[in-house]
């Protein structure tokens, strides 16, 4: 039996990560959407904390990896604010794919930036997983790799690559040509400059403008073997691709979360024919529904971070976190909505955070 008990180290990590998202994130994510990305200072406090920093000792960085510590660091994170949480986790997960499936030199050459207290801030990484027309599933990966040689022609298209357009390492996830099993996924560095790479900067977006993301369109790139990380089908990349799903999950859960408390709030508060609105079933019912699909998918979050700690198969791994990912993203865009419906005219105004976090839940797909 599964026992999600928390030990006292990881209480202690989420209460940090808590009052960071209550204390710094909300109040500042008005703010970070109209300039576009997160305050320097802002990102300089998250890392100060040690929250963000899931790298080798050896480089400086707080250790191993937990998927359930960092499970819920990223639900504090998106409580706080969906942009800024995926903003600060997703230029993470460059340099975590660098140390889950790269070799010693690769680690040497890029880890370190993000574990020095004075480079940190300054410094983004980045994984370009989607593809247009895709979702954030392994099976949707189609950028396709042809080995010739010394090296690999990459041709395809990534979107929605937080950091994409000034990340370092920028790290791909590819798909070797003519397969369609886990065994042909494999992920590659992106030299600064490359030939046959063209980077556009996502500008014209419903939600998540606080994370700046780019497009990328890949036409005969040419990748050293040396570039890669690992071999394709390697355990590390695996891992990598369902961390980065986990993530997402956590984030979306607590926009869920943020929504359900905001909107149950605002029912107590709102009166009409002299009662609050909490009081009518079909509000009742509507924040019950939410609080029983936060659970559900709070669960299923939990269960493959569980997986992911325990070191099950790649495919067993994939196929739970893809799944609370899904679940998740379901429940923050329903979540939203339902938290617009309760507050009524009210919430579409600014006034209110409920409509930026229900455009962040439907652009996190």
């Amino acid at each position: 039996m599964l026992d999600f008990a928390l030990t006292e180290e990881q209480e202690a990590i989420q209460h940090l990560a808590r009052s960071i998202a209550v204390e710094q994130l909300r109040p500042q994510a008005r703010a970070a959407e109209s300039a576009g990305d997160i305050a320097l200072s802002l990102l300089q406090t998250v890392f100060h904390t040690g929250l963000i920093s899931p790298f080798p000792e050896s480089y400086g960085g707080s250790g191993d990896i937990s998927a359930i510590t960092y499970a819920l660091i990223a639900e504090e994170l998106g409580f706080g604010d969906g942009a800024l949480a995926l903003n600060i986790l997703g230029s993470m997960m460059g340099p975590v794919t660098v140390v889950l499936a790269g070799d010693e030199q690769q680690q040497a050459r890029y880890i370190p930036a993000f574990c020095d207290a004075s480079r940190s801030a300054t410094v983004h990484g980045c994984l370009a997983f989607a593809e247009r027309g895709g979702e954030h599933r392994l099976a949707d990966v189609a950028t396709s790799a042809r080995h010739d040689g010394t090296h690999y022609m990459l041709t395809g298209t990534k979107r929605s690559v937080i950091h994409g357009a000034d990340a370092q390492p920028r790290v791909l996830i590819f798909r070797l040509a003519a397969t369609t099993s886990i065994d042909g996924v494999g992920a590659c560095l992106l030299p600064e400059q490359v030939e046959g790479l063209t980077v556009a900067a996502e500008t014209s977006k419903l939600g998540l403008i606080a994370a700046p993301s780019a497009s990328y369109t890949l036409q005969d790139v040419v990748i050293p073997e040396h570039d890669l990380l690992g071999t394709p089908g390697n355990d590390g990349v695996m891992r990598a691709v369902s961390l980065y799903a986990l993530l997402r999950a956590g984030i979306a859960c607590g926009i869920g979360r943020a929504a359900l408390e905001y909107a149950s709030a605002y029912a107590v508060e709102r009166t009409t024919f002299g009662k609050p609105i909490v009081a009518y079933q079909s509000i009742a019912f509507m924040l019950a529904e939410m609080a029983m699909q936060l659970d559900a998918a709070r669960l299923l979050l939990w269960s493959a971070a569980s997986a992911w700690d325990q070191r099950v198969t790649s495919v067993s791994l994939l196929r739970a976190a893809e799944s609370a990912q899904f679940q998740a993203s379901k429940l923050a865009k329903s979540a939203t909505t339902d938290a617009v419906q309760i507050l009524g005219g009210a919430g579409f105004m600014q006034d209110h955070p409920v409509e930026m976090w229900m455009r962040n839940a439907a652009t996190l797909e």
